[in-house]
């Protein structure tokens, strides 16, 4: 008997090329086993293949060294090879160092220092109920097929929430809006909600 639920069950390779089905219901609520997320973590991408269209590994190797010198002198490297940073940001951040290298490129670093705690409190702050029922609303629409956004409990979501709302207590006249979404969900996925 076992053998005959054996054989009624599809086998993953099989599924693997079903693109059709891509945003269904059942992938929205949750991964399916049989799907993999991709190198950028979405959840049965076509770059899910490995090794095509990847540099090196020793050439991203080169990168980083050259990224994590210029960001341990970061006002040094400003200040004097200015030239070298923007040709370095056009071939590419390696994403190992993205968390360490936007903030600095945005200036987010020097505002963490000028003002610390903000984001703390303004996330522990209740939100505006307006805000908080149109950003519960939108949550769920970004990246529905991102491995770190499927869960509405999980980390992604969650994280998101924090930010979207802390955002409409600091500018308060600005408010949100549905593009802020996904522009702080792809900052998510690289850096810490701060």
């Amino acid at each position: 008997m076992a053998q005959a639920l054996g054989e009624d069950l599809v086998q993953p390779s099989e599924l693997q090329d079903d693109s059709s089905s891509l945003g269904s219901d059942s992938e929205l609520s949750g991964p399916c086993p049989y799907r993999q997320a991709d190198r950028y973590g979405f959840i049965g991408g076509s770059s899910a293949e490995l090794g095509r269209g990847y540099p090196p590994a020793d050439l991203i190797r080169q990168r980083e060294m050259k990224w994590v010198e210029m960001t341990s002198h970061w006002e040094k490297t400003m200040s004097r090879r200015y030239k070298k940073v923007k040709m370095q940001c056009r071939k590419g951040i390696p994403s190992a160092l993205r968390a360490r290298c936007w903030p600095l490129l945005c200036g987010a670093h020097v505002c963490q220092k000028n003002s610390p705690g903000t984001y703390q409190e303004l996330a522990e702050a209740p939100g505006e109920p307006q805000w908080m029922e149109t950003i519960g609303r939108d949550l769920h629409r970004q990246f529905p097929l991102h491995e770190m956004f499927v869960s509405p409990q999980g980390h992604g979501q969650q994280g998101l929430l924090q930010i979207l709302k802390a955002y409409t207590l600091y500018r308060p006249e600005q408010g949100y809006c549905q593009a802020q979404g996904p522009v702080a969900a792809v900052l998510l996925m690289h850096l810490p909600p701060e």
